[in-house]
C-alpha cells in the first residue's frame, strides 16, 4: 500500500505540481490550501504531514507543535518546507522530523519523505 501524505501549501501552483510529482513517485497525496482545519488533516490518517512554513494564518512550525502535542498525531512525521533560510531553526522549534528548502529537487523530497516514514 502506498504511503499517504497530507500536503499543506498555500500557493496553488506549488500545491498542484508537488501533488502530481509525488503521486508519480507512488505516494498518495491529499493536498490542501492553508484554509483547512487540523481535524480534517488528522481524519485522513496520513503517514506524514508535509507543511509549508509560510502559511497565511498559522505557520507550519506552529501546526507541527500542535501535532506533536497531541497523542493521536505525535508519532506522525512532519516535514517542513520553505524558501526561508531560517527553516532549520523553525523546524527545530516546531520539533519537525525533517525540513527541506525551496526550491527542491523531487528526488531530494522523496528521499526525505521516505526516510521519515521508515
Amino acid at each position: 500500500m502506498s504511503k499517504h501524505i497530507v500536503l499543506i501549501e498555500d500557493e496553488p501552483d506549488i500545491l498542484e505540481s508537488t501533488t502530481l510529482l509525488l503521486e508519480n513517485e507512488g505516494f498518495r497525496v491529499s493536498g490542501f490550501s492553508a484554509f483547512t482545519t487540523l481535524e480534517e488533516m488528522v481524519a485522513l490518517q496520513p503517514n506524514c504531514f508535509l507543511l509549508d512554513e509560510n502559511l497565511p494564518i498559522i505557520s507550519g512550525h506552529i501546526i507541527c507543535i500542535l501535532f506533536k502535542s497531541k497523542p493521536v498525531t505525535r508519532e506522525i512525521p512532519v516535514v517542513l518546507i520553505s524558501a526561508n533560510p531560517a527553516i532549520k531553526q523553525k523546524a527545530a522549534l516546531g520539533e519537525a522530523d525533517a525540513y527541506i528548502g525551496k526550491p527542491f529537487e523531487i528526488q531530494e523530497l522523496v528521499d526525505v519523505l521516505t526516510r521519515v516514514m521508515i
